[in-house]
């Protein structure tokens, strides 16, 4: 039994899904002149010329620069991993029959949005301590925690924080989900006797 809500539930659950990890793959976190870093990427080259800059994608914990980064970047993705399979379990729900939503997968999939939250507000919450680093502190020249020196935020960072705080209400509306299809199937119910 499909519900506007359920909807909202699976649509809002794909798009900041698909953003977040759009927004762990950006570059754009911190920048500073013609240089600007990420969780995974750091890129070198005039900004208003993209198709000219020089990009570098961490592909092993090695690469990234510091121990913090490499804290978060973990934290991060195991988020967004997280984020990802409350939506995959939201979509499935589609696709079960509807007596299955509450015990076996909506609760689940409420329980992953939550923790996913939970993970991505901690490991945004470390990133900042990065910026001690001696990395940051070339990039960003006077930058110690939570202080970004010469560098200014980006919208990267920017929109992991949009995308975390739009999360919030996921299992929320999951939960609403849950009290819609109870309310469709006692009316079904009651206009069957």
């Amino acid at each position: 039994m499909f519900s506007f809500m359920g909807f909202l539930w699976l649509v809002l659950s794909l798009i900041l899904s698909l953003i977040s990890g759009f927004s762990l793959m950006s570059p754009a976190w911190f920048t500073h002149g013609d240089v600007s870093f990420g969780v995974f990427v750091q890129c070198r080259g005039p900004v208003n010329a993209p198709c000219n800059q020089t990009c570098i994608v961490y592909r092993t914990l090695e690469e990234i620069p510091d121990i913090f980064s490499q804290i978060t970047a973990i934290i991060l993705f195991a988020g967004w991993l997280i984020l990802s399979f409350g939506a995959l379990l939201v979509l499935s729900w589609t696709i079960i029959p509807a007596g299955l939503c509450q015990r076996r997968l909506c609760t689940p999939a409420r329980y992953a949005q939550t923790a996913a939250v939970v993970v991505t507000i901690l490991g945004l919450l470390i990133f900042p301590f990065s910026l001690g680093s001696p990395f940051a502190k070339q990039i960003c020249i006077s930058s110690f925690i939570y202080m970004s020196g010469k560098c200014f935020l980006g919208w990267g960072y920017m929109m992991a924080i949009i995308t975390v705080l739009l999360s919030c209400f996921l299992p929320i509306i999951g939960r609403y989900n849950l009290n819609e299809i109870k309310i469709l199937r006692s009316k079904i119910t009651r206009s069957m006797v």
